[in-house]
């Protein structure tokens, strides 16, 4: 199912008019959507970083014991930029406003509720780059009707 909220989250973040402005993304550019908003850690060369990107991954989970179909995915988002503290910082907020004690819909899952865990700032080995970093809780139950 993770793979499932992998995909869901990357059409939730490309199909976001605000972010799309913050990481200055025209709505029909797919490739810059695909170069800027990365479904896995980020393992570009940052030293060449010349647009800010956003990197989210899961980084651990766990399946209730009662219900068994209730599940929490954690996904860290990196948001990156050329050492521009102050837009990571309004993306940072911008991604808080959006996951905090929300609710959302999507195929196979009965629901979908997250909280934000965490936030921080996260070095990134490279002095010409700054990471602003969230770490959000996905709960979910998963629509097991079909099996």
């Amino acid at each position: 199912m993770v793979v499932d909220l992998y995909n869901e989250l990357y059409k939730l973040l490309t199909n976001d008019d605000q972010l799309l402005a913050f990481l200055s993304i025209p709505q029909d550019d797919e490739v810059s959507k695909t170069q800027q908003i990365i479904k896995r850690r980020t393992t570009n060369d940052l030293s060449s970083l010349s647009k800010p990107l956003l990197s989210f991954y899961a980084t651990s989970g766990k399946r209730h014991a009662a219900p068994s179909s209730l599940h929490d995915s954690f996904f860290r988002f990196d948001v990156i930029t050329l050492d521009d503290v102050e837009l990571a910082h309004k993306i940072g907020s911008y991604l808080y406003q959006k996951f905090e004690g929300c609710s959302f819909t999507t195929n196979g899952l009965e629901s979908l509720d997250s909280v934000v865990h965490s936030q921080q700032e996260t070095d990134t080995n490279l002095a010409s780059a700054y990471c602003f970093t969230l770490v959000v809780r996905f709960r979910y139950v998963i629509d097991n009707s079909t099996c």
